[in-house]
């Protein structure tokens, strides 16, 4: 406003300043007016009327002086730079020395220029090589219905590309292949010379690697099953390279259309999902791009896009878009991939491929405990049958164990009698809680084991006792201890029947049992607060988010939304231990034929009966029977039997009298003494004969109190 108000008065100090060349002795503004018309001459009558009132108040050489001033004042405010600097360079220019000093100054602008772009064109020269590019739509601004059609396409030398960088050591990630990959998307020229670099990475594994471990059979005698039991993947044909011109296109125009300016810089191709990075401007937020989620699914029409942001690592946003045709993911090509092959830990987890392609593996023990959790139908029983497949194709029964509670009954039923268990698969509730109880006495025996030897885990105890096998020095309570791996298919079910005794057993095997060797992998389709406690989410680290109906329900499980836009059928979010945000991940399908064909090859191939360990199963049964008579025993049953095998008559009236509670609850214990055998059934009106003495009362709390 201030520019606008000094260039309006520089404009009248021009008009008297050219009326003063003329005539500066006005005397009449529109004479001087008309006659400005006629010659074409003098300031009009504006100037004509500035120049007749300064000539009345200040003579012919003030007003010169004035309106100079002026003029100079305005000059410098309208242009915003300072007199004494034009000056100066007015001077050096009409001097011979200040003519060469601007000379060489101006070469010496034109070789940093040269330099600076010869070094950009060095360092995009490789990504050139190998990249596309998508024309700027907002090369001139143009408005939306006004954008050209893309140019053709022009092939360009094929080069590598740069393996994708590790996001934490826990992951193992599939690296690129040896042969040359085939390329997506060729360079195309933009009209405003802006360029973005649009990647896919080949969705093909990498050259299997024989793994057949049948070359490990002298271990123990124990056979491992062949690769040839599971099933290969068909190859189907994904989105082509003009489809995903197309998305990219109407995405970035889609963004124009809204006021928001991005580069598109690499799209990833996944089994089932796409993703776009894009580098917005200088200038926009990363909210503004979030709060368009709607609009983009629109524009796009796709069933539903997650938006990354920021992509962890990059300073680009990531938009995932389903794939018009999924690619399923078969448990083959994740055992034959070389990162399976080559991972050391006997507990390695194949969870599936990335947004890339590429084989994701991950380590139990470095997680160490795994919640997975989802709604109906989202492949977490599938991602279960995943994970014990890959423990039974990478560790022999010696080196692993597992316990497996199932109150479903039908889904983990299908590896009954496999070698790996250690007690049958668990159906009854409450048999599960003993059993999660036994995990719990077993990590304290282990701990005084390593305190013996002075050792702080199992790898540690396991090489000492290698030590000593070496040296001759072997003894039955001292050998090799398997790592053991407890897996819970629906936690809810147990949550129900004894939320306490689970609850307390589960936060207590998270906090210390990782040292011991002992791991949790838990799974639930109910992701409520009551399920998913707020104790078992701060000690279970590591967690797998499927399909939910909810943003609350994915906060549930990840601590932030994301998993209410997943599409089911393995598609998850996996959140390890130690990663600030999940990465998306396409599980791999196990169906029923290759789990029953596993199965029965390592029953006929090995041993499995005489695996389980009876004095286990007994510990556990009868922890089972003593909690379930301790749930239904009154607080005053042991003192009740006290009294009345101290006065030798047992009748209702004494209970209720001694201990001060009502008829109901006296005669329900005088039941529970019945049942239990110290006192004998009833004979009418007479008084309840007492069958056990002090000794074998003693007896009795010993054995079940």
């Amino acid at each position: 406003m201030k520019k606008t108000c000094f260039a309006i008065l520089l404009l009248c100090m021009v008009s008297t300043i050219f009326q003063m060349i003329y005539n500066i002795e006005v005397r009449d503004a529109y004479s001087a007016f008309v006659f400005s018309g006629r010659t074409h001459r003098g300031g009009g009558y504006l100037g004509a009327l500035i120049c007749s009132i300064l000539y009345k108040e200040l003579g012919g050489a003030g007003s010169v002086l004035v309106v100079l001033l002026i003029s100079v004042i305005s000059l410098i405010l309208v242009t915003e730079r300072s007199l004494l600097s034009f000056l100066k360079k007015a001077v050096d220019f009409f001097t011979v020395e200040g003519y060469e000093e601007d000379i060489e100054e101006r070469l010496a602008k034109k070789k940093r220029k040269a330099k600076e772009v010869s070094k950009e064109d060095k360092e995009t020269a490789p990504r050139k090589k190998r990249s596309m590019h998508i024309p700027d739509l907002r090369s001139g601004r143009p408005k939306p219905s006004q954008a050209s059609p893309m140019p053709p396409m022009e092939p360009e030398e094929k080069t590598k590309q740069t393996p994708i960088q590790k996001d934490f050591d826990d992951l193992i990630v599939q690296e690129e292949t040896d042969k040359e990959p085939k390329e997506i998307f060729e360079p195309v020229q933009s009209n405003a010379s802006k360029r973005s670099l649009v990647n896919k990475d080949k969705n093909t594994p990498s050259k299997p690697v024989e793994i057949l471990p049948q070359v490990r059979t002298k271990e123990g005698d124990y056979k491992f099953p062949p690769v040839s039991l599971l099933e290969k993947g068909k190859k189907t044909a994904g989105n082509n390279k003009e489809e995903l011109r197309q998305t990219a296109q109407k995405l970035q125009k889609t963004l124009e259309d809204f006021g928001v300016h991005v580069t598109i810089t690499n799209i990833s191709c996944g089994p089932s999902v796409t993703q776009f990075e894009l580098h917005p401007e200088q200038g926009v937020k990363v909210s503004k791009i979030v709060n368009l989620a709607d609009d983009i699914k629109l524009n796009l029409a796709a069933a539903d896009i997650r938006i990354e942001a920021p992509i962890p690592g990059k300073s680009a946003i990531g938009i995932e878009v389903p794939n018009k045709t999924n690619q399923m993911v078969m448990f083959r090509e994740l055992i034959e991939n070389q990162e399976f092959a080559q991972a050391r830990s006997k507990i390695a987890f194949a969870v599936g491929k990335n947004l890339a392609g590429q084989v994701i593996v991950s380590d139990i023990s470095k997680m160490p405990h795994l919640l997975i959790a989802g709604a109906t139908g989202s492949g977490k029983s599938v991602c279960i049958n995943t994970l014990i497949m890959s423990i039974l194709y990478k560790a022999t029964p010696d080196e692993v164990k597992l316990i497996m509670i199932d109150p479903k009954v039908v889904e983990l039923s299908a590896y009954q009698g496999i070698p790996h268990l250690l007690i049958p698969v668990v159906t009854d509730p409450k048999q599960a809680s003993s059993a999660l109880n036994w995990a719990v006495m077993e990590m304290g025996e282990r701990y005084k084991k390593f305190a013996e030897v002075n050792v702080r885990n199992l790898t540690g105890y396991n090489e000492k006792v290698e030590e000593s096998i070496k040296n001759g020095m072997e003894g039955e309570d001292f050998k090799k201890l398997p790592q053991i791996v407890i897996i819970v298919d629906e936690l809810a079910d147990l949550m129900m029947v004894a939320p306490g005794e689970v609850e307390d057993a589960i936060v207590r095997l998270s906090q210390l049992a990782r040292a011991a060797g002992i791991h949790l992998v838990i799974a639930t389709q109910r992701p409520s607060v009551n399920v998913i406690t707020g104790l078992i989410k701060a000690n279970v680290p590591s967690r797998i988010a499927f399909s939910v109906s909810s943003g609350v329900d994915s906060r549930t499980i990840i601590d932030m939304n994301g998993a209410e836009k997943l599409l089911g059928k393995g598609d998850m979010l996996f959140y390890p231990s130690g990663y600030q945000k999940p990465i998306r991940v396409q599980g791999a399908f196990v169906s029923d034929e290759e789990v029953s064909k596993v199965v029965e090859f390592l029953k006929e191939e090995n041993n499995a009966e005489d695996s389980y360990g009876a004095d286990i199963q007994e510990k556990i049964q009868t922890a089972a029977v003593k909690a379930a008579t301790s749930q239904e025993r009154d607080e005053y049953f042991e003192k009740a039997a006290e009294f009345i095998i101290d006065k030798d008559k047992a009748s209702i009236a004494s209970l209720q009298r001694v201990f001060k509670i009502g008829f109901n609850r006296a005669a329900r214990l005088m039941d529970q003494l019945c049942e239990a055998g110290i006192v004998g059934e009833e004979e009418g009106t007479k008084p309840r004969k007492v069958l056990m003495s002090e000794e074998q009362f003693e007896q009795y709390k010993e054995d079940y109190l």
